[in-house]
């Protein structure tokens, strides 16, 4: 079985999504997750809380063994801290459960720390590194490879300690991350394959605490506050073109802000303004391959990605 070996190097991206009692993502504003996407972190801290099992060492009357069994061990739960450099009041009330705090437009400008026991809170966590090899790997998909790390659930979510001082501030988010089978493949796509943009495979189980893979598809774009229902649509050759190097693209939803517009990256370097909602734009690349589609909206930054096989 061949295998792909590399290394994880640094934290590009995470992503924190607010889950229900059942584990299950919430929705916000058109069916879109409610969640937050950072590049504001230092650090995250996966440290392993071990059940070492018992022995079982029983000897005879005679002092001789009689039976003995080593003990097994198994991970129970990962202690899980963000180092934040940069306050999103939004990312910290996801992860904590601390209630925001307003202007009088209606941005979150802060939070507000009580002393409540947090039972109710509980984010899926997902993030992304850099890898050592830094060339575009062969094969049908062109495109650098991003270490992925989900942690299905964390519950008990706090704010540690904080010092203000003559230098930059940091803050700390803790919590316990533990099994949840609710969240199955998740809500997002996550792969690019030779077939296109794809979620997890294999939905996480009941007694799986953290998935890490290695994944072509890259982060989503950092954003400030909740992110967003991103532009969507479809993809499909455009029927005009018979060599099949035309990609056409027609949005199906546009967030409903004054300025709807959004931008669609073909992949290869050319971009395109994207019109109002079921309108289309096209493009025609110069030679066959799967090419991975970024459509971002203008105002909010929110991204979706497509793939588009010219053949």
């Amino acid at each position: 079985m061949s295998a792909v070996c590399d290394t994880p190097v640094k934290g590009k991206m995470l992503r924190a999504t607010k889950l229900g009692v059942c584990g299950d993502p919430i929705l916000g504003a058109g069916g879109w997750p409610i969640h937050v996407t950072s590049k504001g972190f230092i650090s995250v801290e996966y440290a392993g809380e071990v059940d070492e099992g018992e022995e079982i060492d029983q000897k005879d009357a005679n002092g001789d063994p009689l039976v003995y069994e080593p003990a097994r061990r198994r991970i129970k739960l990962y202690n899980v801290t963000v180092t934040c450099g940069r306050v999103d009041p939004e990312l910290y009330t996801l992860f904590s459960g601390m209630p925001v705090v307003l202007d009088e437009d209606g941005n979150a400008t802060g939070l507000r720390i009580t002393s409540k026991v947090n039972l109710d809170s509980a984010v899926a966590l997902e993030l992304w590194s850099g890898t050592q090899l830094k060339k575009c790997q062969p094969g049908a998909v062109q495109r650098p490879r991003f270490g992925y790390f989900l942690l299905p659930q964390i519950i008990d979510g706090m704010i540690g300690d904080f010092t203000i001082e003559n230098g930059a501030a940091n803050f700390t988010l803790t919590g316990k991350a533990i099994e949840n089978a609710g969240w199955g493949v998740g809500p997002y796509d996550v792969y690019l394959r030779s077939t296109g943009v794809e979620p997890l495979m294999d939905p996480m189980g009941d007694a799986d605490l953290l998935h890490m893979d290695w994944t072509m598809l890259p982060p989503p774009a950092p954003t400030c506050g909740v992110t967003l229902r991103p532009p969507d649509g479809t993809v499909v050759a455009d029927e005009d073109d018979a060599t099949g190097l035309t990609a056409e693209f027609t949005a199906t939803y546009v967030p409903a802000l004054p300025d709807n517009g959004y931008t669609v990256d073909w992949g290869d370097g050319t971009q395109s303004a994207g019109p109002a909602m079921a309108a289309s734009v096209s493009h025609q690349y110069a030679a066959a391959g799967t090419h991975l589609i970024t459509v971002t909206h203008t105002v909010s930054g929110a991204q979706r990605f497509k793939s588009f096989v010219a053949a």
